[in-house]
């Protein structure tokens, strides 16, 4: 694969990525201005799949998750599901 190739290769994989971005932006602020309980759910989810979620210390702790699991609930990527 030449170097053109490569690099004509990347330009399209960060192209699609910033407009999954974008939808997902407009779909947040849609989300907000119709009252949704979670307006931020399609970005997080994006960011996530893009593995572009910003660290941050887990906000449950082990036994938390043990409980959480034991009631039926479940954890789906970074975020309850």
């Amino acid at each position: 694969m030449s170097k053109l190739d490569a690099l004509t290769r990347r330009f399209a994989a960060l192209q699609r990525a910033h407009d999954e971005l974008l939808v997902a932006a407009r779909m947040a602020v849609a989300a907000h201005w119709d009252g949704d309980e979670q307006p931020m759910a399609a970005l997080i989810d994006t960011l996530d799949t893009l593995g572009a979620l910003p660290e941050y210390a887990p906000q449950l702790t082990d036994q938390a998750l043990d409980l959480l699991t034991a009631a039926g609930g479940r954890v789906a990527g970074r975020r309850l599901a």
